[in-house]
C-alpha cells in the first residue's frame, strides 16, 4: 500500500508540472497569458477634460485662485480653480487643448452669452451694482511626457506650469482673474 500511495503522489506531482508547462505554452500560443494592450494614457491630441462653473455676483474666496498638477499613473491630473470676473452679458468658455508636441493650453474665453431661452429656463439676472463672474473648475488628463500647460484668459497668458517631477505641485493664480474691457 505504500507503494502504491507513493506512486499515485509521484504521479500527481509530475502531472501537475507537466500540466502547468503545458498550460503555459498553449495559453501563450492562444494568447490567453497576454495582458493585452497596456493603458497608454489620454489622447495627446485631445486630451479630456471636464468643467463644472457657476456664475453670479462676484464673491472673492480666499486661496480661490490655483492650478494643482499631480501624476496618476499613466498619466497625470491637471486642475484649476478660478474666479473671472466679465462684463454682463458674457460667459467663460474653456477648452484644453495640444498646442504644439509637449505644450498644452487651458483657454479660458470671455464671450458673449446671447442665447435665446425660454422664460421658465431664463435666471435672474444679477443686480445692476454687483460685479458679475463666473467660478471655474476644471480637471485634464494630460500624457506623462507633457513639457508645460499653460493657462491663458482671452490670449493673455496668466501661468504657465512645467513638468518638472511626479509629486503633486499647487501654482497661484490670480484671485479673482479680470476680464472685464477695462482690463485689456
Amino acid at each position: 500500500m505504500e507503494r502504491l500511495t507513493s506512486t499515485v503522489v509521484a504521479a500527481f506531482l509530475l502531472g501537475l508540472v507537466v500540466g502547468a508547462v503545458g498550460g503555459f505554452a498553449f495559453g501563450g500560443q492562444l494568447g490567453l497569458l497576454d495582458p493585452g494592450p497596456t493603458n497608454s494614457g489620454p489622447n495627446p491630441e485631445s486630451p479630456p477634460y471636464s468643467l463644472s462653473k457657476s456664475g453670479g455676483c462676484l464673491d472673492v474666496r480666499p486661496h480661490a485662485g490655483w492650478v494643482h498638477e499631480v501624476a496618476v499613473g499613466d498619466s497625470f491630473a491637471v486642475t484649476l480653480n478660478a474666479t473671472v470676473v466679465h462684463d454682463r452679458g458674457a460667459t467663460v468658455s474653456t477648452n484644453v487643448s495640444r498646442v504644439a508636441p509637449g505644450a498644452y493650453r487651458i483657454d479660458l474665453r470671455t464671450v458673449s452669452s446671447e442665447t435665446v431661452e425660454s422664460d421658465a429656463n431664463r435666471t435672474k439676472s444679477p443686480p445692476e451694482d454687483c460685479r458679475v463672474a463666473t467660478d471655474l473648475r476644471l480637471g485634464a488628463s494630460l500624457p506623462t511626457d507633457y513639457r508645460e500647460v499653460e493657462v491663458a484668459l482671452d490670449g493673455r497668458t496668466l501661468l504657465t506650469v512645467e513638468n518638472e517631477d511626479t509629486a503633486p505641485d499647487l501654482y497661484q493664480l490670480p484671485n479673482p482673474v479680470n476680464a472685464t474691457v477695462s482690463a485689456n
